[in-house]
């Protein structure tokens, strides 16, 4: 076989290689340093509240919106893909608790882990006790997109506004994951 077929023929292989280590990962941590186009300073502050280590935020793009959080380099003012920040409602609209969607502003690493989450408007009859108080929200800090989400399991439940809080953890759970396979499409196409 001639040299070039060889080299081809190894490129080719290692690119292979490449693809399938990439499509098979469980975990998505390969993070860019990219050139962005920012957040406004008034978007800045309300998502560093969901997700306080960033240092700036992108506009809000993507065919599921969401913003990306990055840290920069002081040295050399590059940015690296920390994390996202969407709001629940923008990302899954059709999904409701009893009487309304949910809309939670929620911060999440590029490894699927949830960094806070606001919850920001609802009309639900008993939100006011069940998803409104802090220790609804607080109880998500650190959990894996990969957790159930499931309420008396993983999350604490509330007698008298079951349906108020599975609606909350599902779509939660479900914008999570979506971001998340948005973000791994996109690595799919631009490695």
């Amino acid at each position: 076989m001639p040299a070039q077929k060889k080299l081809n023929l190894l490129i080719g292989l290692v690119a292979l290689t490449l693809v399938l280590v990439v499509a098979g990962q469980s975990s998505f941590t390969v993070a860019k340093v990219e050139a962005i186009d920012k957040a406004s300073a008034e978007e800045e502050q309300r998502l560093k509240e969901v997700f306080p280590g960033a240092d700036v935020f992108s506009a809000k793009g993507g065919r599921k919106p969401h913003y990306r959080a990055y840290a920069t380099d002081p040295k050399t003012s590059a940015n690296t893909l920390l994390g996202f920040v969407f709001m629940t409602h923008e990302v899954e609209p059709e999904e409701w608790a009893y009487s309304s969607e949910i809309e939670a502003l929620v911060g999440m690493t590029t490894e699927g882990v949830i960094t806070k989450i606001k919850m920001v408007d609802h009309y639900e009859p008993f939100g006011y006790f069940s998803i409104d108080p802090t220790e609804f929200v607080d109880q998500f800090e650190g959990k894996s997109i990969l957790d159930p989400f499931e309420e008396g399991r993983d999350i604490d439940t509330v007698t008298r506004a079951t349906i108020t809080i599975e609606g909350a953890a599902r779509v939660i759970r479900k914008s999570a994951r979506q971001i998340a396979r948005q973000y791994l499409a996109e690595q799919k196409t631009n490695p």
